[in-house]
């Protein structure tokens, strides 16, 4: 199964390899436009041609991971695509972070994490679950 892991360019290249793994170590395919389309450079001089991009990798996904811990606008746009096309929507966030109902509605799991590794077991017992 494919996840397709937001992130934007206020991501570290660091932050978004850790958690990558994390998604690989669970046991899924991982797939993370800024990495894998970008290569954590600006390509796209045309918004909608990036947004279009976006949502045909969006489509060829399984599962969507977003990281809710701070205010994700591009990452929120593109779960309300994966929302839209039915995929499975797993919500991440460190503890104690607070998420609109509205995001909790459309998700499959929610996991709080305290570190971004804390998240494997939670991601593997998601895999199990769609087997």
């Amino acid at each position: 199964m494919r996840v397709f892991v937001t992130a934007s360019f206020g991501d570290t290249k660091v932050n978004i390899e850790s958690m990558c793994a994390v998604v690989r170590a669970a046991g899924f395919e991982d797939f993370c436009f800024v990495r894998d389309i970008e290569n954590y450079q600006k390509v796209f001089d045309d918004p909608k041609e990036l947004m279009q991009r976006a949502k045909e990798e969006i489509r060829k996904s399984d599962i969507l991971l977003i990281d809710m811990s701070d205010k994700p606008t591009g990452r929120a746009i593109e779960t309300g695509i994966a929302y839209a096309f039915g995929k499975k929507i797993i919500v991440i966030m460190k503890k104690g972070t607070f998420i609109k109902d509205t995001a909790k509605g459309i998700a499959d799991m929610v996991i709080e994490y305290d570190n971004i590794a804390d998240i494997s077991t939670r991601l593997k017992e998601f895999m199990n679950t769609q087997k």
